[in-house]
């Protein structure tokens, strides 16, 4: 039992420190790559306006809720986080795909942001792996009869 939960505990952080990587790789595609300035300069002022709306602010608006979910799953191995975890992996991937899907004036603004979209999905992989081992290791509540 003490095993089980020591490896629940160690899935667990690994799966929160992958997702929290994930993010980042991401986010480094998007804000910190270099871009290149002539393709931004010829993409026009609605374009630029819409690529920030559909990519740039949820991202932004996103980090903040993902940040609590990686403290709390990294300090707790609660139950309730887990399936949190594997929910906030989930909408990483699913905004990884959405970046990727309407990217297509970002990927010549930003020539590093497809790397980075393939470096956040294999991130978020072993955020996978690692979840399935926290699910593995769940040892349902026990209850006393009587």
């Amino acid at each position: 039992m003490r095993n089980s939960r020591h490896r629940r505990r160690a899935s667990q952080a690994v799966a929160a420190c992958a997702v929290a990587i994930a993010w980042v790789i991401l986010g480094y595609g998007l804000r910190f790559s270099q871009p290149d300035r002539e393709a931004w300069g010829e993409l026009e002022a609605g374009g630029r306006f819409g690529t920030f709306i559909l990519s740039y602010l949820p991202f932004y608006f996103l980090a903040l809720a993902l940040a609590v979910v990686v403290a709390l799953a990294l300090v707790s191995t609660r139950g309730w986080l887990s399936g949190l975890l594997t929910t906030t992996a989930v909408g990483v991937a699913l905004f990884t795909c959405w970046v990727a899907l309407i990217g297509t004036p970002l990927f010549e603004a930003q020539p590093q942001l497809m790397a980075s979209i393939i470096w956040c999905l294999v991130a978020d992989g072993v955020a996978f792996v690692a979840l399935v081992g926290v699910w593995l290791t769940h040892q349902p509540a026990r209850t006393v009869n009587g």
